[in-house]
């Protein structure tokens, strides 16, 4: 994959990532209960795992 391909890819997930961090926090119905709860810590668990991925996209390590 070309860089800039790549650290276009690793943009879009950080930018995803945070978009999906917000809508957690800000916009996740407040009155989900039981296995829903859950599925939202899952989600806020996905958007920091998109978030500390995407470095390595946007700054990949191909030393010879």
């Amino acid at each position: 994959m070309s860089h800039g391909l790549r650290r276009l890819g690793g943009a879009a997930l950080l930018i995803a990532g945070i978009a999906l961090g917000i809508w957690v926090v800000f916009g996740a119905p407040h009155d989900w209960h039981g296995v829903q709860a859950l599925g939202r810590v899952a989600l806020g668990l996905a958007s920091l795992a998109m978030i500390s991925g995407s470095p390595s996209l946007i700054f990949p390590d191909d030393r010879p």
